[in-house]
């Protein structure tokens, strides 16, 4: 009996062992494989140089050796930075992680992998940063990968606040970070990416001139499905609590700012959607409160878009600007011949009282794509609305006055503004397209088959509009 017992255990105990190690060699294979296909990506890349990146897989984990660089275009602004820091213009990333294998991951719950590797702050910035906490990673990098291909990535900015100092240059900066972080996932499957991030604070400031620039509480958010090459089709958010600018001489000022794009496929076209929310505005004489915009682009068929997109991805500003036009040109054509559209829904501002100067426009191609100078005024259409209060008027030239005149008294500034504010609407209404309605001023435009009219009444051509304007030729 008891001899039985102990076969059956060992049994068990083989079985277990025998099912582990063939997890683990799964496990190794699978992420191996992965490894594999990100070399072949990468390595697609002409900015990319892959050096070394494998994978050597063991029981319980295994180590990823990498060994890669990343040299931008001579065009990309990262080129001229990195050029001024070292010799070659590069981004090298050389090293070994430790990744531990699944099925169970600790505080992550079941998994493939995981990995996490802490950055240290490079010795070349250490002197820029002389309150830099010790031996602290600058940076702490952690990555999962999930059974069904999907992984998470999270990124952990130290907290700094102290001085930010430039060897061998005098003065320096105060510098505070706080509360920075981004988690991103990908499923490869849906080709679906997520993005959270977050800066909760950084502020850069000049203490022996005033000069300060601040922000609170920055966030970004997407959802977005890729449907091509460059393009990107979902919801994007950014959240803005404060931002501040001030100086001596200057002062500006933004609260709640609120920033959110749409793009969804409808057929074989796309439709674009874009909300900008601005909870109030400080500038040194003016006070705004809320202000909203409210766009949308209709109808970008889906193909001619995508090729403009990966055709000035490799806009060279080194080559003759004709030469890439040319090659621009027909691709802008083929997409215009699908008439898109633009619609600003809305525009408004609180000058006096709340939303009390709103506009709101709609512009849209009705031509066959070519595009041609001379005919252009008639395959246009345009049309637009404006309104504003007395009050909100008599507000904008006050601000207009205290910027041009930042030495007067207030007295002396609302004597000016009594007496010009009646010149200023006289001249204003001078213009064919706007009129007094009540205790509003309203404007009103409409181009449509190279005529332009306003209330109703024809005023002039287009090509006339366009020579007033000073777009056209006279």
């Amino acid at each position: 009996m008891k001899r039985a017992l102990v076969s059956t255990v060992a049994v068990a105990a083989m079985a277990a062992a025998g099912l582990y190690a063939g997890t683990q060699y799964y496990i190794g294979a699978r992420i191996g494989a992965q490894v594999d296909e990100w070399r072949q990506r990468a390595a697609a890349h002409e900015q990319v140089r892959v050096t070394r990146l494998d994978y050597d897989a063991g029981l319980g984990g295994g180590t990823l050796h990498y060994d890669l660089s990343y040299r931008p275009l001579p065009t990309h602004p990262l080129h001229a930075l990195l050029a001024e820091w070292q010799p070659t213009p590069e981004l090298r990333l050389q090293g070994s992680l430790p990744v531990e294998h699944g099925p169970w991951l600790g505080a992550e719950g079941p998994g493939l992998a995981r990995l996490e590797h802490q950055l240290p702050l490079p010795d070349a910035a250490r002197a820029w940063l002389p309150n830099y906490p010790g031996q602290a990673p600058l940076l702490t990098l952690t990555g999962v990968q999930q059974w069904d291909g999907s992984g998470s990535l999270s990124l952990q900015l130290i907290d700094y606040r102290g001085h930010l100092a430039q060897p061998g240059a005098d003065g320096r900066l105060e510098l505070a970070l706080a509360d920075s972080h981004l988690d991103a996932r990908w499923q490869p499957r849906r080709q679906r990416l997520q993005l959270q991030g977050r800066i909760g604070e950084f502020s850069l400031g000049l203490p022996a001139s005033a000069e300060r620039f601040s922000l609170q509480q920055l966030g970004l958010s997407l959802d977005a499905t890729a449907a091509g090459r460059h393009l990107w089709l979902g919801d994007g958010t950014l959240a803005l609590q404060q931002l501040r600018f001030s100086s001596q001489e200057k002062r500006f000022g933004l609260q709640d700012a609120l920033i959110s794009a749409r793009t969804e496929q409808e057929q074989q076209h796309l439709n674009s959607h874009t909300d900008i929310l601005l909870g109030g505005i400080s500038l040194p004489a003016q006070q705004l409160g809320p202000s909203r915009l409210r766009l949308t682009l209709n109808r970008l068929e889906l193909a001619p878009y995508q090729a403009l997109l990966q055709r000035l991805a490799r806009l060279d500003a080194r080559q003759d600007a004709a030469a890439e036009w040319r090659q621009i040109r027909p691709l802008l054509e083929q997409l215009l011949a699908y008439r898109p559209e633009l619609d600003i829904e809305e525009l408004s501002l609180s000058l006096a009282d709340p939303h009390d100067t709103a506009a709101s426009a709609t512009l849209s191609y009705t031509g066959s794509g070519k595009l041609d100078p001379e005919q252009l005024p008639r395959q246009l259409q345009f049309a637009a609305r404006a309104q504003a209060s007395d009050a909100a008027f008599q507000q904008l030239l006050s601000f207009m006055l205290a910027e041009e005149s930042p030495g007067l008294s207030i007295q002396e500034q609302q004597r000016l503004l009594a007496a010009s504010a009646p010149q200023m609407k006289a001249l204003l209404l001078q213009i064919p397209f706007v009129t007094q309605q009540g205790g509003q001023l309203q404007a009103d435009i409409v181009v449509e088959h190279g005529e332009v009219s306003s209330h109703g009444q024809a005023v002039m051509s287009a090509e006339e509009l366009l020579i007033a304007s000073g777009l056209g030729k006279g």
